[in-house]
């Protein structure tokens, strides 16, 4: 009877004591606290859909579950993705996903993903004309160019706040205009800007020219130019020129200059009468301006155009380790005209350019296709991903740089992606 009695007394003194530190954490304010929200990454994608009967394509912005989904299977808006206005650019900062319109809409929307991981907007800004250029100047600025085709007006620069998606400022500065005298003959040129790097408190802009008439006819077709600007302070400083290749970049991209690993900055000129120019004297090819410097070297020109396996440019991106992957023009004289490469599908190789040695390395795994926007490429564990698009169908490529093979992902059930993206919330 004594034993039952002690372990009576046991369980009662136990039973108390655990009653007294329930309510001492009480007292203490102690209330099951929910764990932090953990991160949550996705893939997010600019979708151009197939247009319905006479209507204009519509872009998208897609969310995906993961990688796989860009290497194996379709990727479709049907029943998804959220449905934009207009034909749009996609350009991506830190975690956003900016789009902006062209000609139908004049509103740059900024996307993240909430605290539940789901695609949503985060803001919006409108601007008066299309913003033409981009680019992620860090993880917290995303800078955005306006694209005038006429008039002597200065150009409008965004500073965009990639945290919030909200405009932090606008700053007009001119930066190449030739006035003219006015006349139908001479009516003046504006700059259009192609691409931008900050380094080192230098912000450069590379840039065409275009005629003040609204004609977008490059009356300077024989040098390359870049204009050189002190960075937060936004002064020009100066404007290098090259006459070895002709401008820098091509309408629609965001990649006319790119800097490497080791701080060299590396332009691409295209030379070409169907990537919208309306003469070319030089040959298509790529300038390098090297770390801590604010000239062209002098010592470096490589020829593209004469290289084996090469040609004329029309659109690069830096992929790492000295290597960039670029797109080709196959046969500059065609039949397609001014502009003609931004419409055909049969236009395009693609290449592995090793910006170091000088070399041009075909692609293999990837048709002769076509595609008329690529926003900066896609990187993930060094390599690339790559929407393409021939005449029948399109796919995405996964490219491994170092030796110069793709494979075939995911089909595009669409006209194309105008941009791959990664953010977490």
């Amino acid at each position: 009877m004594k034993t039952i009695q002690w372990i009576k007394n046991v369980m009662l003194l136990l039973t108390i004591t655990l009653a007294v530190t329930s309510c001492s954490s009480d007292d203490n304010g102690g209330t099951v606290i929910d764990p932090e929200p953990t991160s949550m990454s996705k893939y997010v994608v600019g979708f151009e859909a197939f247009p319905v009967g006479d209507a204009s394509p519509v872009d998208y912005i897609l969310e995906l579950p993961s990688l796989t989904s860009l290497t194996t299977g379709e990727i479709s808006v049907e029943g998804q993705g959220i449905p934009l206005r207009g034909w749009r650019f996609f350009h991506g900062a830190g975690n956003t996903v900016f789009t902006a319109g062209y000609s139908d809409d004049d509103k740059c929307i900024a996307y993240q993903l909430n605290e539940d991981g789901a695609l949503e907007e985060k803001a919006n800004f409108a601007f008066q004309s299309t913003l033409d250029n981009y680019a992620a100047l860090d993880d917290d600025t995303l800078l955005a160019v306006e694209l005038t085709y006429g008039g002597l007006s200065d150009k409008r620069f965004h500073f965009v706040n990639a945290t919030t998606g909200k405009l932090e400022k606008i700053e007009e500065h001119p930066i190449d205009i030739d006035m003219g005298d006015g006349t139908a003959e001479n009516p003046g040129s504006i700059p259009w800007v192609t691409g931008m790097v900050l380094r080192d408190g230098k912000l450069f802009i590379s840039y065409h020219k275009w005629l003040a008439d609204g004609s977008f006819i490059t009356p300077d077709v024989d040098r390359a130019y870049v204009a050189v600007f002190t960075y937060p302070e936004f002064e020009l400083e100066k404007i290098i020129e090259d006459d070895r290749t002709s401008p820098i970049g091509v309408n629609g991209h965001s990649t006319g200059i790119e800097q490497t690993e080791n701080g060299d900055i590396y332009s691409f000129s295209t030379s070409a009468l169907s990537a919208g120019f309306t003469a070319a004297s030089k040959p298509s090819g790529i300038l390098r301006i090297n770390n801590g410097a604010t000239e062209f070297d002098t010592d470096y020109f490589f020829n593209v155009e004469e290289a084996t396996n090469g040609g004329k440019l029309f659109w690069m991106d830096y992929v790492g380790n000295g290597k960039a992957i670029a797109r080709i023009i196959v046969d500059d004289s065609n039949g397609a005209g001014e502009w003609g490469a931004f419409f055909k599908k049969d236009v395009f190789k693609m290449v592995v350019i090793d910006l170091v040695n000088q070399t041009v390395t075909d692609v293999t795994g990837v048709p002769t296709h076509g595609h008329r926007y690529t926003s900066p490429m896609f990187i993930e564990d060094g390599k690339a991903y790559i929407s393409s698009s021939t005449d029948t169908e399109t796919y995405v490529y996964v490219v491994d740089p170092e030796t110069a093979t793709a494979t075939k992902g995911a089909k595009v059930l669409g006209l194309g992606l105008k941009g791959i993206f990664k953010i977490s919330n």
